[in-house]
């Protein structure tokens, strides 16, 4: 009787530092917003936390760059019809470090800023204040959208390598949970 008692002390906190280790790596989106511009731009802000698993630290420091790949997207529910994807947006944004210069670059595209430390350059890239979305399909005011959020490592970025190494490796798999709200022009 006093095994099992034990036991289940052991495995109660077993789960606990594994639900705390599991939240310490990882993607986190803290809050997104949609704004309405017109009927066919929105505005999107968001803030995430990433927390790179040692090995992608230490991957950064040698050199190699990491992709993120930011995913948007915004459906109107239909009860007639499927549903209807009337936006869909993705966006790359790049973490490299130069080892003879030491300084950090966060880019978008052909845009780029230089940081000097890991710390400065994960906040800029964590960081998404009122990007223009355009969709091909005309929003109409007073309508419910479902929108839709996700960031992720794209390991096919990555050297071959490593991506041989993402599939066997928790280390390599970075992604957050999709974040899900009700946009209403």
């Amino acid at each position: 009787m006093l095994f099992s008692r034990n036991f289940r002390w052991f495995l109660a906190f077993s789960l606990l530092l594994w639900g705390f280790l599991a939240h310490a790596e990882g993607i986190d989106i803290q809050n997104a917003e949609v704004q309405w511009i017109d009927s066919t731009n929105v505005s999107l802000t968001t803030n995430f936390t990433i927390n790179l698993t040692a090995a992608l630290k230490e991957a950064v420091e040698r050199g190699i760059p990491l992709t993120f790949g930011l995913d948007f997207s915004l459906t109107q529910p239909r009860w007639y019809w499927f549903n209807r994807q009337t936006l869909t947006w993705h966006q790359e944004r790049r973490l490299s470090f130069n080892p003879l210069t030491r300084v950090y670059r966060y880019s978008i595209g052909g845009l780029y800023l230089n940081f000097s430390s890991l710390d400065e350059a994960l906040q800029a890239l964590e960081t998404v204040r009122a990007v223009p979305v355009h969709s091909q399909i005309p929003l109409g005011k007073g309508e419910q959208y479902l929108a839709r959020l996700h960031i992720e490592l794209d390991t096919s970025y990555l050297p071959k390598p490593f991506q041989l190494d993402a599939l066997y490796s928790d280390d390599w798999t970075l992604t957050s949970p999709h974040r899900e709200w009700i946009f209403a022009p």
